[in-house]
């Protein structure tokens, strides 16, 4: 078991270390599985159980062994800052916010919770509190402001 975070708020813990690999492009792809690498070029390389203990409930988010993500999606002006989206510190992070972003049910569509459980990530695979402040501001206003993830629970 790996504790990834363990405050008093939020605790998140796995079955496994994750391992995150890039995906390459190979001279025999098509267009589309181009694209796709292009789009998603980092991909989970065993499957992997995170258990998050949240405000007394207990929620499980599974991410399959070749789940593909395209990293911490920052603005390229901001990356001179933060760094970029394939910072080995954003990976995990990212990967599992995806996740919860594809599958809202997984934490009850709650998506202050999604912002948290990235942000505990972030500080525990060594980003600064700082940038793990800043994109969680960042992801939670984006998610609630142009995704339209508004609350808790769905309509």
């Amino acid at each position: 078991m790996i504790i990834f975070c363990n405050k008093r708020e939020i605790k998140i813990i796995s079955d496994t270390e994750p391992c995150v690999g890039a995906r390459t492009a190979l001279p025999d792809m098509n267009k589309f599985e181009l694209l796709d690498i292009e789009n998603k070029p980092y991909i989970n390389k065993r499957n992997i159980t995170y258990v998050v203990f949240y405000k007394s409930k207990k929620y499980r988010v599974f991410i399959t062994k070749g789940y593909t993500w395209d990293g911490a999606s920052i603005p390229f002006g901001f990356r001179w800052i933060l760094g970029g989206k394939g910072n080995p510190q954003f990976l995990v992070a990212s990967c599992v916010h995806d996740k919860l972003c594809e599958n809202k049910n997984l934490i009850e569509y709650d998506r202050h919770l999604s912002s948290l459980i990235f942000k505990e990530l972030l500080l525990s695979c060594g980003c600064s509190k700082i940038k793990a402040n800043i994109m969680f501001a960042a992801v939670d206003n984006f998610q609630k402001m142009i995704k339209g993830w508004k609350g808790a629970k769905v309509e």
